[in-house]
């Protein structure tokens, strides 16, 4: 796990308010940014559903479920790796997205977290990297995980903000268990996989 400093945590908070409040990220994909705004959304109808339903944000509503400090932190485990993976592999496929750039490309994904559990009767696990470390609310508030998400997108959107959709659409991650997502598929997966776990939490926690 990142070590951070009160400072950091400071920064972190002022520059995603600062992005937020001034709208400085537009990403150049019209589809993109649709959904980079309904995971806004997601998130501000769940800060709410914490706000007015949630006492303890790190009490695990049974002991084999994440808490919703541990599900948030998993989010933002997530939108770490597609960045770090994104920094490396974008570079390399742009070329290619640009040859391929009047080819027909999907726009949107079903929900394969749901077709997984229909298909497997299980819940998809997690990978290692993706899972919470132990007695993390011992090192950081819920407060500043949160703001970790949101910093944590924020590279993410600037990342993506250039990006011309046709591009986008022709640039695909090697990810079988996805279907082999493109960029904008990745950003609409987000928003599904954060909907998914949010809608968990309600499930468990209740309120």
């Amino acid at each position: 796990m990142e070590t951070f400093t009160s400072a950091d945590f400071g920064c972190v908070i002022l520059l995603t308010k600062w992005c937020n409040v001034k709208g400085l990220i537009h990403v150049k994909s019209e589809r993109m940014e649709r959904y980079f705004q309904l995971i806004d959304h997601q998130r501000d109808a769940f800060d709410q559903y914490v706000r007015e339903a949630v006492a303890d944000p790190w009490a695990r509503p049974l002991p084999e479920k994440w808490s919703v400090g541990e599900t948030v932190y998993h989010l933002y485990l997530l939108a770490r790796l597609v960045r770090r993976f994104s920094v490396v592999y974008l570079p390399v496929m742009l070329p290619y997205g640009h040859l391929r750039k009047n080819r027909p490309y999907k726009t949107d994904i079903h929900n394969i977290y749901e077709e997984y559990t229909r298909v497997k009767n299980h819940p998809m696990p997690a990978p290692s990297v993706l899972i919470p470390p132990n007695h993390l609310s011992d090192t950081c508030t819920y407060l500043e995980v949160r703001h970790l998400l949101n910093f944590e997108t924020a590279k993410l959107r600037m990342m993506f903000s250039n990006l011309d959709e046709t591009v986008a659409g022709n640039i695909r991650y090697p990810d079988p268990v996805a279907y082999y997502p493109n960029v904008i598929q990745c950003v609409q997966l987000l928003a599904i996989h954060e909907q998914h776990h949010f809608d968990l939490v309600r499930k468990y926690v209740g309120g």
